[in-house]
């Protein structure tokens, strides 16, 4: 039978676990799609510094800093690849979209990772729910409600300082609860002309309330502020990234970036009757990024070019009606997300602005018959963008599209269940895409649309916990910037096909292991401008992509974890025709990590990542590689419960 395993200190989830991102609130076990959960004890039992690390280490999700940016990192799901992976997965934060309208990616970094709960990685499904770009699928964050006053920190080399803390107050009808958590590297490039290194700060913080009405009605309000400041370096050749990957051989000074955000939520769940529920959601969120470059080779490559100022206002609002009655569940509901964009000058002056609006209606059924769950869903949605030009007088575009997805679950005996599903999803352009390198505008970019088929069989017993899917997805007008001829535009067919498996068995009541596994096949089928792509492998595609850890207790307060991630070779970000000599490296990274609990209330852990001063940087093209990781991070952190 499923057992929920105890080895010491360390929980290891062998029991099913509640799914939420789907509104069906059934386990894993039983659903009808493919899923990856991380647990509360998951997520802080790897010591990662922040979010991207731990998916970076502990899922089948390929990341990488973007241009060498580790406070701003690129996410790949199912063969989308690096190079455009975060704009086909749907990123969710208590329902609260994090997606970006432009391509700039999702604002993931801005969670406070101390606060989470639980990690819902959907895949090949999601777009009944959650609409434009759920292509590969989507990511769903929860936060957890803290019930004690905690304060940790950590130190590392490298510069590394982390501080977070947090304190809430429980009472039957009200909560409170409040967090922060401050971030700093100091670098491991060399100075740039300014006496800078690639250094970074980051403050984190949120104030949540809920409040409880006298008929059970939930009320939700949270406030998040996030802030970044960093420096990323330059690019390098093969020859001086192989001899010295911290140097600043342009001897330019290095991307300046800053980040202001503050984002407030709002949500009420009230019970209208005992089939009947009423669930509504609304954010509004305020973001201003600065960054200054200088491309200069000259005398001027110690000054800042003039700067590139974007301020963004996105506004969502999600509503769903729940029906319930026995086996039979029905969700029906309407959300909609404004984005606008403004580009301004040195003087903030403003030059021209974008705004792209999503609405969408969709309903899905799900029914339990005896050891069977079969669901089925269907989304309508219209996006428009509204382009305003200072000089010119604005230009549209619309677009309607359409989501559908059938599946069912089915138990083969006490310990196997199979399932199955069909999923059609789609994405809208990102506003990016309708700008070429010159700054024309073409608005006649055409959505991406993918058809998926998930067939997969999970296993579990008192020792195991066993799931593995095969896939195949088959896109049509696929996006992608075509770099010779300096647009972006669509790719006629193309497909993505895959197995994933995950693993986590008990070996004894002290050792355990995780092994997550992801094979992917992603091809160009048809290239209908010139036909020089047909057949190509998709850039920054891994075949392999490895995850694998051991958990070891010497005793009921002393532990340690083995982490060893690898991720093989690729194509370039930019050769879509898989000509360039000079290929993405692989990605190989150990690391150790020991934790002990002097008691129930104070924590202590040493942690070494990258142990073997494995070298990673992102290839966009011959030679050119930014950054990535290439020194061996030590940290120790000390936590303490009041």
């Amino acid at each position: 039978q499923p057992s929920n395993a105890v080895i010491g200190p360390i929980k290891i989830t062998l029991n099913p676990t509640e799914l939420s991102s789907n509104y069906f609130n059934e386990d894993d076990i039983s659903a009808p799609f493919a899923s990856e959960i991380f647990t509360e004890e998951d997520i802080k039992n790897s010591k990662s510094n922040n979010i991207y690390d731990f998916l970076t280490q502990s899922t089948s999700l390929s990341l990488a800093p973007s241009s060498g940016n580790k406070f701003s990192q690129k996410i790949s799901m199912r063969g989308y690849g690096l190079t455009a992976g975060s704009h086909n997965v749907v990123i969710m934060l208590n329902g609260r979209r994090l997606n970006n309208i432009d391509t700039g990616g999702p604002d993931i970094n801005s969670i406070v990772f101390n606060n989470i709960k639980k990690i819902e990685i959907t895949k090949g499904s999601g777009s009944v729910i959650y609409g434009d770009s759920a292509m590969s699928g989507v990511i769903n964050i929860y936060t957890k409600e803290n019930v004690d006053t905690r304060i940790s920190t950590s130190m590392g080399n490298n510069g590394l300082v982390k501080t977070s803390a947090s304190v809430g107050i429980n009472q039957e009808k009200i909560d409170l609860n409040m967090s922060i958590d401050s971030l700093k590297l100091g670098g491991t490039g060399s100075p740039d002309p300014k006496g800078f290194k690639d250094k970074g700060k980051q403050e984190k913080s949120n104030i949540s309330g809920r409040y409880i009405t006298n008929n059970g009605s939930e009320i939700q309000i949270d406030y998040d502020q996030n802030s970044v400041d960093n420096r990323y370096p330059n690019y390098l050749t093969t020859g001086q990234w192989n001899i010295n990957p911290s140097q600043n051989w342009t001897g330019r000074v290095y991307t300046f970036r800053q980040e202001d955000s503050d984002t407030i939520s709002l949500n009420i769940k009230r019970q209208i009757n005992d089939n009947l529920t009423f669930t509504r959601g609304s954010s509004w969120m305020d973001k201003d990024v600065t960054t200054l470059t200088n491309d200069a080779w000259g005398a001027g490559k110690e000054n800042y070019g003039e700067s590139a100022r974007y301020s963004y206002d996105f506004n969502s609002a999600n509503y769903l009606l729940t029906y319930k009655n026995g086996n039979l569940k029905i969700d029906t509901g309407y959300s909609s997300f404004d984005g606008d964009r403004y580009f301004f000058g040195s003087a903030w002056t403003a030059e021209n602005s974008m705004k792209k609006e999503n609405k969408g209606l969709f309903s899905q059924l799900q029914y339990n018959l005896n050891d069977t769950t079969y669901g089925v869903g269907a989304r309508k949605e219209k996006v428009e963008y509204i382009y305003s030009p200072s000089s010119l007088f604005h230009r549209t575009r619309k677009h309607d599209l359409e989501g559908f997805n059938a599946g069912f679950n089915t138990s083969l005996n006490d310990s196997t269940t199979l399932f199955s599903n069909f999923n059609q999803a789609f994405q809208a352009p990102l506003i990016d895409r309708f700008f070429n390198s010159s700054g024309n505008v073409n608005l006649d970019m055409k959505p991406s649309t993918s058809k998926t088929l998930n067939i997969g069989l999970n296993y579990l017993t008192d020792k195991s916990k066993t799931k593995i899917t095969l896939y195949r997805s088959n896109i049509a007008n696929e996006m992608y910037y075509d770099k010779p001829g300096a647009k972006n535009t669509n790719l006629d067919e193309s497909h993505k096909q895959g197995l994933e498996l995950q693993h986590l068995f008990e070996v004894s009541p002290k050792l355990s292991t995780n092994v997550n596994y992801a094979y992917t096949d992603a091809k160009i089928v048809k290239d209908g401008a010139s036909g020089a792509y047909n057949g190509k492998t998709n850039p920054m595609t891994s075949k392999y992509n490895i995850s694998a850890s051991l958990i070891f207790n010497f005793n009921e307060r002393l532990s340690t974890t083995v982490t060893q991630k690898y991720r093989s070779e690729a194509f370039a970000e930019e050769d879509y025709s898989n000509t360039s000599s000079q290929k993405q490296k692989p990605y190989n990274s150990t690391n150790l990590n020991i934790s002990y609990n002097v008691n129930d209330d104070l924590d202590f852990s040493f942690n070494i990542e990258n142990l073997f001063e494995k070298k990673y940087g992102t290839q966009l093209r011959s030679e050119v590689i930014y950054p990535g990781n290439f020194t061996r991070n030590i940290k120790a952190e000390l936590s303490y419960k009041f």
